[in-house]
């Protein structure tokens, strides 16, 4: 958001495609931020704490997902047993509905990305 207010000031036009590519990295970090933090709750623990839990994280998967601002490659988490099931961007789910809007309007009210 600075680069593109630095743009304005200095008189740089700032084009519609450079707002929504802004907002497609807005929305890609919300949702694994919100997916990482739905994987902490699913498996007790937070990242790199110890825990006797004998499920743990195991990467991610990349998932391409339609929105109204064009296509985004999020990285989604897994865990070894495969029982991890996210809730805002479900498995097999490819179509966002709604949900940009969502996050784009509680960003907008002041909260966070941890918040959110």
């Amino acid at each position: 958001m600075e680069e593109y207010k630095r743009r304005l000031e200095t008189g740089n036009p700032v084009t519609m495609q450079d707002l929504e590519n802004e907002l497609k990295k807005l929305v890609k970090e919300m949702i694994e931020a919100a997916t990482a933090g739905e994987m902490t709750t699913h498996l007790g623990y937070e990242k790199n704490q110890e825990s006797n839990n004998e499920n743990y994280r195991n990467g991610y998967n990349k998932k391409n997902i339609k929105t109204k601002y064009g296509e985004i490659e999020v990285n989604i988490p897994r865990d070894r047993k495969s029982t991890f099931e996210p809730q805002l961007v479900k498995k097999r789910q490819r179509l966002l509905k709604g949900t940009e809007d969502l996050i784009l309007s509680l960003y907008a009210r002041g909260l966070s990305i941890k918040d959110i």
